[in-house]
């Protein structure tokens, strides 16, 4: 063999041992980072089962119902309340009056401009206002309201009003200036809003000239309570369907079960249009003087929270917290009826007997407690291309034919399955942290220890951004839970005060005014006063001067604010009716 083709033989050998080399190396990773990883999985998988904690997901599969006895038997309650998107149902609760750019003109003021040296117009039952005066606003703010007459703001921010247009007597107002004002300047004289605080801009209040010194002021014509109750009345049948198939004692979606990204969840669609038109509806009934017409919407609003959400089974993070924002809607429904003094004795017994069987904690710690189970299961039965795909949905330049999609996916087949174990151990980790933030039986909510969660998910974001090989799966399946424990205290604490203050309301109607302490509440008007969810110590309550009271609750914050609200749900106090 000559010295040439020595040569390469040489270096041919030596690639092929370096080649085996680096195959062996490679083949001792996967085989070490595989038993690793599976090691760690089963010792978290016997250390949560010691807990009794079981990571299986077929044990959380609900079991058959007979169809007969099944709310979700009804066929249509299964096309109406499960799935995603608008639904035959959701489109016939849409109010086709909501966004109208084309309503009508309500003139609510006719104004006069009275300027130094002239004679001011006699104009019978005009109020005069001076220009520049603090109280002049107030007065006018006084004026255009009653004009406007009794008005409520439904959940979407709509106004209606109980009186017809032709009903509506316009204030008269004159008003002595110095000289002449700007048709803007006399917009920023008026209050704005008129009636709708929600959404002022909804209002279109607008200033015309009239005449020389004369102006007229309009809003865009309000929808009336007749006219609303009237459109919603044609759904009836719908609503007899509903009630009637909540009369059923069990509750089971049709649906896949065996993979949890596919198990059929409630409709948020349609529950959120059908809970606001029913709150909008008892909002009416209050301005028509017709609470016991208000309280069965409500109870409809209430009863369907039992089938289509708290007992979903199994429960998820999106079942629970639709629970969450509808009982939150029920009692700002019932705090409403309240401002207007439209209940009854009979009504808010009934209400404070739906009221005490409300705990959204409940749901909400079950879903906690599924979380980690959904997971796992999904880490431990995806496929690599499926582990990418995952990870790439929660990229937001992914496009699927992408170098980058290409360049992930790829990666992804070279993961070692030990990494998949790692990220599940890590997902298992889930568990005491979240289970920890809430105890639904003693109804209490634990700020600092959501905030020791809140670590933990910091602590595994912060590996996921230094790209850590036993977390960065798991970092994407971990959603943002403060935000969900801090709604959930707050409508819980909603509910809570509702429960007290229709026992407050029954005993003002009894004995002529508010308690001096909520202890004289019970046994008579109450069973049991709720504590306060954040700290267990007692709501604190005090009976006003003016024969009103202040209920509030501590908030997020843990610290008694003296009844003052914050910006924000984790600032201030929670006082009633009136949350940030």
């Amino acid at each position: 063999m000559n010295p040439p083709q020595t040569k390469r033989w040489r270096t041919l050998r030596r690639c092929l041992v370096g080649l085996a080399v680096c195959l062996t190396l490679i083949g001792l990773f996967y085989t070490v980072e595989n038993w690793r990883g599976k090691r760690a999985w089963n010792n978290c998988k016997r250390a949560m089962q010691a807990q009794g904690v079981n990571l299986d997901w077929a044990a959380y599969i609900p079991a058959s119902v007979p169809n007969d006895q099944n709310v979700f038997g009804v066929p249509e309650m299964q096309k109406w309340f499960t799935g995603r998107g608008t639904t035959e149902l959701s489109k016939r609760l849409f109010y086709p009056g909501y966004g109208s750019t084309n309503r009508a003109r309500l003139v609510l003021a006719e104004l006069t401009i009275v300027l130094p040296g002239t004679s001011a117009p006699s104009a019978s039952g005009a109020t005069v206002l001076q220009w520049g005066d603090p109280q002049a606003k107030v007065e006018a703010a006084r004026l255009l309201k009653d004009a406007l007459g009794p008005v409520v703001v439904d959940p979407i921010g709509s106004t209606r009003v109980l009186r017809s247009p032709e009903e509506i007597r316009p204030a008269q107002i004159l008003l002595h200036c110095q000289s002449a004002p700007a048709s803007a300047e006399l917009l920023q004289f008026l209050p704005k809003p008129i009636a709708n605080a929600t959404f002022p801009d909804s209002e279109g209040i607008r200033v015309e000239l009239t005449g020389s010194d004369s102006y007229k002021v309009t809003m865009a014509a309000p929808d009336t309570v007749a006219d609303y109750l009237k459109w919603s009345d044609q759904l009836e049948p719908q609503f007899a369907l509903i009630r009637q198939a909540l009369q059923r004692p069990h509750a089971r979606m049709e649906g896949n079960y065996e993979e949890p990204s596919e198990t059929p969840i409630p409709n948020f669609v349609t529950v959120r249009i059908l809970v606001q038109m029913l709150a909008a509806r008892a909002q009416c009934y209050f301005l028509a003087g017709q609470p016991e017409e208000a309280l069965r919407d409500l109870t409809l609003m209430h009863d369907i929270c039992r089938p289509v959400m708290e007992e979903n089974k199994p429960m998820t993070l999106v079942a629970a917290m639709i629970n969450v924002a509808v009982r939150g809607l029920y009692a700002q429904t019932i705090a409403d009826g309240m401002r207007l003094q439209a209940w009854r004795e009979p009504q808010l017994a009934t209400l404070e007997g739906q009221l005490k069987q409300i705990n959204v904690l409940s749901p909400v710690q079950r879903a906690f407690e599924l979380e980690p189970v959904f997971l796992c299961h999904e880490l431990g039965t995806k496929t690599p291309a499926q582990l990418a795909k995952l990870y790439l949905s929660y990229e937001t330049d992914y496009k699927a034919n992408s170098w980058k999609a290409r360049e992930i996916s790829v990666l992804a087949a070279l993961i070692p399955r030990g990494w998949v174990y790692q990220n599940r151990v890590t997902g298992a980790k889930l568990f005491p942290n979240l289970v920890a933030c809430m105890d639904s039986a003693g109804q209490m909510v634990f700020p600092d220890k959501t905030s020791a969660y809140s670590a933990f998910k910091k602590q595994v974001d912060a590996s996921s951004s230094h790209w850590s090989p036993y977390t960065f799966m798991a970092s994407f399946g971990i959603p943002n839970y403060d935000k969900a424990c801090q709604t959930t205290a707050r409508n819980q604490t909603m509910i809570n005060q509702a429960l007290i203050v229709c026992a407050l309301e029954r005993f003002r109607l009894a004995h002529g005014q508010y308690p001096e302490t909520l202890d004289a509440l019970a046994p008579q008007f109450i069973a049991a006063i709720p504590h306060d969810v954040i700290g267990g110590q007692p709501l604190h309550y005090r009976r006003a001067a003016d024969g009103t009271f202040l209920l509030y609750s501590v908030g997020w914050n843990g610290l008694d604010d003296g009844g003052t609200p914050g910006k924000s749900i984790t600032e201030g106090d929670w006082v009633w009716p009136v949350f940030p």
